[in-house]
C-alpha cells in the first residue's frame, strides 16, 4: 500500500518497530538457549500452576491435571512459596530439581500437585527441550505474533478512522508480546513483567475493538469511553500488582485465576460485540462489520473449541489467532472498512501467503517426522518435504490470491487486445472515449468512468493545486477528499503530450484500488491517448489534404489569372499601337510604311501568341541570332504615345551589330515591359535610356530611368507576380520579364546608382543560352 501518512506517525511507528525487533530478538536468544534443557514433560508458569501448553508426544495419554493446579513438591522435596519474596517463584524451584534429577541420570521425576484438598503425585519422564518445542512452542507463536505486529503497525500508519485503528493496533501490539513471551513465561520466566501486562493488554484490546471497530457508537459514547479508561487503569493496577505481591509473600492466586477469566471473557465480549452490533445495523456499517466478522466473532468460539477438545488440536491455536489479522484485512480490501487511503499491492498479499506456506512446512515437518521415526528414515527427509510443501504452497497460492484480489492481472491481456480492436476503427474523439468508459467498465467495479478533456480538467472539483503538472509528468492522482468519496484521476498521454484523462469514481463498495488496477489502468490511458493523437493527427492530415486541394485549385486560379493578365498585358501593346494608327488616320495624315510594317508585324506577334495558347504550354524557345538595336527600337515605338505625353526623352547605346541568340518576339516583349516601367517611374520630362556593355565574364543589357528609384521593401517581391509599386498597376509586367530572362538562361537585377534605376539583364559573353526546360501555363 502507498499512502502520505504524518511525519509524526511514521516516527511513532518506526519507534514501535524498532523496539520490537530488539525484543523479538533478545526473546529469540532466550528461547535458543533452553536448547537441551530438561523438564519434567509438561509445563509449569513462574507461580507453579500446571499449564495447558503442551504437545501431544511428551505423554501417553492426557494428564488429568487443569490450569491452574500448582505443584507443591518435587522429589517429596516441597516447593516453598515463600521464596518468592527472594525472587525464586515455585517454577524457578521446579526447574532447579529437575535439573538435579536429570543431572543425576535419572529419566523420572515424581511430582505432586495440589487438586483442590487432595494432592495427585505424577511420575513424569524426563525430557530435554528440542527443536519440536522450540519450533511449536516459540518459533510458531512468535511467527503469528510478527504477523499481528506486521498487521497492527501497517493499520496505525495507514487508517484514516483512528479510533478502530488505535484499538486494532493495541490488540495487535499486545498480542505480539503475549505470544513472543508465551514460551519464556514457562521456562526461564525472563520476561514475566511483559507477559503479565501484554497479557492484560491483550483483553483490553479485544474489548475495545469490539467498541471501536470499525468505528464508535454514536449512542453512550461518553459513558463508553468512561469505562474503557477505567478498565485500562484496572489493567494496569493489576498487572503491577501481581508483579509485587510475590515479593511482598502476597497470594496471587486468586488474582491470576480472574487475569484467566478475563483474557477469556474478551474474547467472547468482542465476538458478542460484533455480532450485537450487525444485528443493530443496516447498509453500508452492516456490509463493513460482515466483511470482518468472520475473524472477530468466530474467532473466540473457535479457539475455546481448540484448547478444551482433544489431544494435539491445541497447535491449531496460533493458526486461529492469524485468522484475526486476515479478517482485518479482508475487510480492508473488499469494504475499506478502516478508511484507509492506500493502494493495494501484491507485496503486500505476500505476508500471508508466506505466513501460510511457513505454518504448513512446520505442521509438515512434524507430521512426517512422527510418521517416519519407526522406520529409519533419515532425519533429513521431513525438512525436505517441509520445503517442498512449502514451495508449493507459495507457487499454488499466488495464482490464487491474484484471481481473488487481484482480478486485473487476469484481465489484462485480453482487455488490451479487445480496446486495441476496438479502437482501430473510430476516427471520432467520441467514439474513443465511449470505447474506452464502456471497456474499463467491464472488468473494473466501480460507478463512474469518464474520460475527460484536458479544457473540461478544471471543472472537476478538490483537485490538488499541481494536478496538472502531476498529470502531464504521467502520474495517476487522488482528489482531496475523504478515503470513500476520492476519485482517481490517469493521464493519457501520448508523445509526452496530454490527450485527455480518465476519471474513475470508487470501485463499489469502497474496495481499495489494486496495484494492477492502476498499471491496466495506466495502460488503457496510453492506448487510448495515442488513438486520441491519432485522431487528431488524421483530422490534420484531412485539413492539410482539403488545403492542398484548395491550394492546388487556387494555383490553377491564380495560373489563369496570371495568364490572362500577361495576355491583357502584351495585347495591350499592339492594340494601342493601333489605336494610335486609327488616330492618325482619324485626322487626315498619311500612314507612313514604317508604321504599316510595324502594325503588320505586331498582328503577326498577336498571331504567333495564339497559337501558344492553343497549345496550354510554353514550347522551350526556339533560338535565333537577334539584332538587339531593331527589339529597341520597336518596343520604343510601341510606348511612344506614352512618352510623347509625358515628354520623356529615351536615350539609346547599343551597337548596331549587337546580336544575341533569343527569339524576336520575346525580346520585343522583354524591352517593351522595361521602358514602359522606365517611364512611368521617370514621370513627367523624364530621362530613360538603354545601353549594352560588356564586362569581364558576361554581357549586361541596361534599362535605366531617372526616376525615384524602387522603395527598399519592394526589392524582395519586385519580381513577383501582382507586386507593383505604382497605383493601378497590375504588377505583371517585371513578372513577364523574369519568366522571358529565365526561359533564355540569363538572370535581372535591379540597382541604384547615379540618381538613376538599372534594371541589369545578364547574358552570357559569347551569347550561347542554357538548356531551357518546357513551363506549363496550367
Amino acid at each position: 500500500m502507498t499512502a502520505g501518512p504524518s511525519s509524526s506517525l511514521r516516527f511513532v511507528v518506526a519507534v514501535l518497530a524498532a523496539a520490537s525487533l530488539g525484543l523479538g530478538a533478545a526473546v529469540t536468544s532466550s528461547a535458543w538457549g533452553t536448547w537441551g534443557t530438561p523438564f519434567a514433560s509438561l509445563l509449569v508458569d513462574p507461580y507453579g500452576a500446571f499449564s495447558s501448553v503442551y504437545l501431544p508426544q511428551w505423554n501417553n495419554q492426557r494428564l488429568p491435571l487443569r490450569h491452574p493446579n500448582p505443584v507443591i513438591a518435587c522429589d517429596g522435596d516441597a516447593i516453598d512459596v515463600a521464596l518468592a519474596r527472594q525472587g525464586v517463584f515455585p517454577g524457578q524451584q521446579l526447574q532447579d530439581c529437575i535439573q538435579r534429577a536429570h543431572d543425576a541420570g535419572r529419566a523420572e521425576v515424581s511430582l505432586e500437585f495440589s487438586q483442590g484438598s487432595q494432592p495427585l503425585t505424577l511420575r513424569q519422564p524426563i525430557r530435554l527441550f528440542g527443536a519440536e518445542e522450540v519450533l511449536f512452542l516459540y518459533g510458531v507463536y512468535a511467527l503469528v505474533g510478527a504477523f499481528l505486529l506486521w498487521s497492527g503497525l501497517l493499520v496505525l500508519l495507514l487508517a484514516g478512522r483512528r479510533d478502530g485503528a488505535v484499538a486494532y493496533g493495541v490488540l495487535c501490539i499486545s498480542g505480539f508480546v503475549f505470544l513472543l513471551t508465551l514460551f519464556d513465561y514457562h521456562t526461564r520466566a525472563a520476561y514475566m513483567p511483559l507477559f503479565i501486562a501484554s497479557r492484560l493488554g491483550t483483553g483490553i484490546g479485544l474489548i475495545w475493538l469490539g467498541y471501536a471497530f470499525p468505528e464508535r457508537p454514536v449512542r453512550f459514547r461518553r459513558l463508553w469511553r468512561t469505562a474503557l479508561a477505567a478498565l485500562c487503569a484496572g489493567a494496569l493496577g493489576v498487572a503491577a500488582w501481581l508483579l509485587v505481591a510475590p515479593h511482598a509473600g502476597l497470594e496471587t492466586a486468586w488474582m491470576r485465576a480472574r487475569v484467566n477469566d478475563f483474557s477469556q471473557g474478551s474474547l467472547l465480549v468482542c465476538g458478542l460485540s460484533i455480532l450485537v452490533r450487525i444485528r443493530g445495523s443496516k447498509g453500508r456499517q452492516r456490509a463493513e462489520l460482515l466483511s470482518a466478522a468472520w475473524g472477530l466473532a468466530l474467532l473466540p468460539v473457535l479457539v475455546a473449541f481448540f484448547v478444551f477438545f482433544g489431544r494435539g488440536l491445541y497447535l491449531m491455536v496460533p493458526c486461529l489467532i492469524a485468522t484475526l489479522p486476515l479478517s482485518i484485512g479482508h475487510g480492508l480490501i473488499r469494504q475499506n472498512v478502516l478508511e484507509v487511503t492506500a493502494v493495494l499491492t501484491r507485496r503486500l498479499m505476500a505476508v500471508p501467503l508466506v505466513l501460510a506456506g511457513l505454518l504448513a512446512a512446520a505442521f509438515t515437518w512434524r507430521g512426517m517426522s512422527q510418521l517416519l521415526a519407526t522406520y529409519g528414515v533419515p532425519d533429513v527427509l521431513p525438512g525436505v518435504a517441509a520445503v517442498s510443501v512449502f514451495v508449493v504452497l507459495v507457487l499454488l497460492g499466488k495464482p490464487w490470491v491474484d484471481r481473488l484480489f487481484f482480478p486485473a492481472t487476469l484481465q489484462f491481456r485480453p482487455t488490451v487486445e479487445q480496446l486495441s480492436d476496438e479502437l482501430a476503427a473510430p476516427r471520432d474523439p467520441g467514439a474513443i472515449r465511449d470505447t474506452v468508459e464502456r471497456v474499463i467498465l467491464r472488468w473494473l467495479s466501480t460507478g463512474r468512468v469518464q474520460v475527460l478533456d484536458t479544457a473540461e480538467l478544471s471543472a472537476v472539483s478538490h483537485l490538488p493545486e499541481d494536478a496538472r503538472a502531476r498529470l502531464g509528468a504521467g502520474a495517476h492522482l487522488w482528489t482531496q477528499e475523504d478515503a470513500w468519496q476520492r476519485k482517481l484521476l490517469v493521464p493519457m498521454r501520448s508523445l509526452g503530450e496530454l490527450r485527455g484523462v480518465l476519471l474513475l469514481a470508487p470501485k463499489e463498495q469502497q474496495a481499495l484500488y489494486t496495484s494492477e488496477d492502476l498499471e491496466l489502468l495506466h495502460t488503457i490511458a496510453s492506448l487510448a491517448g495515442v488513438a486520441l493523437h491519432n485522431t487528431q493527427v488524421l483530422r490534420e492530415l484531412e485539413q492539410l489534404r482539403q488545403a492542398q486541394v484548395d491550394a492546388a485549385h487556387e494555383e490553377k486560379r491564380l495560373a489563369l489569372a496570371l495568364l490572362s493578365a500577361e495576355i491583357s498585358h502584351e495585347m495591350a501593346y499592339p492594340l494601342n499601337f493601333f489605336r494610335h494608327l486609327l488616330r492618325q488616320g482619324g485626322k487626315g495624315k498619311s500612314l507612313d510604311g514604317e508604321d504599316i510594317d510595324i502594325g503588320q508585324e505586331e498582328i503577326e506577334r498577336l498571331e504567333r501568341m495564339l497559337i501558344s495558347l492553343r497549345r496550354l504550354s510554353l514550347p522551350p524557345p526556339k533560338l535565333e541570332p537577334v539584332l538587339v538595336l531593331p527589339r529597341v527600337r520597336r518596343a520604343l515605338d510601341l510606348i511612344r504615345d506614352q512618352m510623347q505625353e509625358a515628354r520623356v526623352v529615351a536615350s539609346v547605346d547599343v551597337a548596331p551589330e549587337l546580336t544575341l541568340l533569343a527569339e524576336p518576339d520575346a525580346m520585343v516583349q522583354l524591352f517593351a515591359n522595361l521602358l514602359r516601367n522606365a517611364a512611368q517611374a521617370a514621370g513627367p520630362a523624364g530621362h530613360i535610356g538603354v545601353r549594352a556593355r560588356e564586362e569581364s565574364t558576361e554581357r549586361v543589357l541596361e534599362v535605366w530611368d531617372s526616376g525615384p528609384g524602387v522603395p527598399e521593401s519592394a526589392r524582395d517581391t519586385l519580381f513577383d507576380p501582382w507586386v507593383t509599386t505604382r497605383q493601378g498597376g497590375l504588377g505583371l509586367g517585371l513578372a513577364v520579364t523574369q519568366r522571358i530572362v529565365r526561359r533564355f538562361g540569363w538572370s535581372i537585377s535591379v540597382h541604384r546608382e547615379d540618381d538613376r534605376t538599372c534594371f541589369r539583364v545578364h547574358t552570357p559573353l559569347d551569347g550561347s543560352i542554357k538548356a531551357p526546360t518546357t513551363q506549363e501555363v496550367a
